[in-house]
């Protein structure tokens, strides 16, 4: 068993990360300013811009798992949000140095590759994603999730605790009983339930050209219709706390399938013939592919978490309640 302390446990994805921890028997502390809504969690109430606050609650633990961190660009000022995100996580390395624990993992995001929040298009250099494609966030909070990955780095390098870094890729909340609890965490408070699937999800699926709100979700096509069911992403943060053999790493985490009932070969002839657009006699960028993407597979590859992590999605939203309630309807 491992006791592990995870920042931001009172977020709309700690939830599922502290349930996960705890199935699976290990303890698992909420490091946040409410307590978190999840039976058998312990709870200190503090904040990673206090590293007071931090060393007082780190020793004694095996693992820190950091979640917390504004959730994306808009819900703060630029500068606030590098500060929260950046200086925040150099916080919580630092008490977790200081306190023994060697193992640190990293809420890090498929914005750190720029594929989110992107102001001027950026052409995949090949499909699927990798963790080896260059990144180049134009955003701040990409670059925020970015310079925590390499600050991660720098810490591993410098006083060996073994950090992992998880790009988690758009998570969504599609089990009815697990959501309840959900939008009353975090940025998803402003929503119910339908509310929830109603404006996020099933807009992505039924009107993904529509507009967008900010703050809020990418646009599909700008996140390369990616999506993260977040049972799997919790599942993905168990592994990488309970794994003893990485020194650092970073992992993109993300479903099997896109978030498009449209079959992936022809979301990527959109792709490419959208970069074209608005220019006479120019065909859009021929983007190479890997491997084959048939049915509705992901254009983004778990592969390397599958390998060495052992993370292997569970959980498609073609499958779920929130599909169920969609029928309904």
């Amino acid at each position: 068993m491992l006791k592990v302390l995870v920042t931001g446990g009172s977020g709309t994805i700690g939830g599922y990360v502290l349930r996960e921890l705890l199935q699976a028997g290990h303890s698992a502390t909420s490091f946040s300013r409410t307590a978190p809504r999840v039976e058998g969690a312990g709870f200190v109430q503090g904040d990673i811009m206090q590293p007071d606050q931090l060393a007082e609650a780190c020793p004694d633990h095996d693992a820190v798992i950091h979640l917390a961190a504004i959730p994306g660009p808009g819900r703060a000022t630029p500068a606030q949000l590098l500060n929260v995100n950046v200086i925040g996580t150099v916080n919580v390395l630092e008490a977790a140095v200081h306190a023994g624990i060697d193992k640190f993992v990293f809420a890090s995001s498929g914005a750190a590759t720029g594929f989110s929040f992107q102001r001027q298009d950026i052409v995949p250099q090949y499909l699927p994603i990798d963790e080896e494609h260059l990144c180049e966030p134009q955003d701040e909070y990409g670059l925020s999730k970015l310079l925590g990955e390499l600050t991660c780095k720098r810490y591993t390098d410098a006083f060996g605790i073994r950090t992992i870094c998880l790009r988690i890729n758009n998570n969504w909340y599609l089990e009815r009983a697990t959501v309840e609890v959900a939008v009353r965490s975090g940025w998803a408070q402003q929503f119910t339930v339908d509310e929830l699937w109603k404006n996020r999800y099933r807009k992505t699926i039924e009107n993904a050209e529509g507009d967008w709100p900010s703050p809020g979700p990418p646009a599909p096509r700008k996140i390369l219709w990616a999506f993260t069911d977040a049972r799997d992403a919790a599942q993905a943060f168990r592994l990488a706390v309970e794994n003893d053999s990485i020194r650092h790493e970073v992992f993109l985490i993300n479903g099997a399938d896109t978030c498009s009932r449209e079959l992936t070969s022809l979301l990527i002839d959109r792709l490419r013939s959208s970069f074209g657009e608005g220019e006479a006699d120019t065909a859009g960028p021929d983007i190479p592919l890997k491997k084959p993407l048939e049915g509705f597979t992901s254009l983004w590859s778990h592969e390397r978490a599958t390998r060495l992590l052992g993370y292997r999605p569970n959980y498609t939203w073609r499958q779920s309640d929130f599909q169920s309630w969609m029928e309904e309807r």
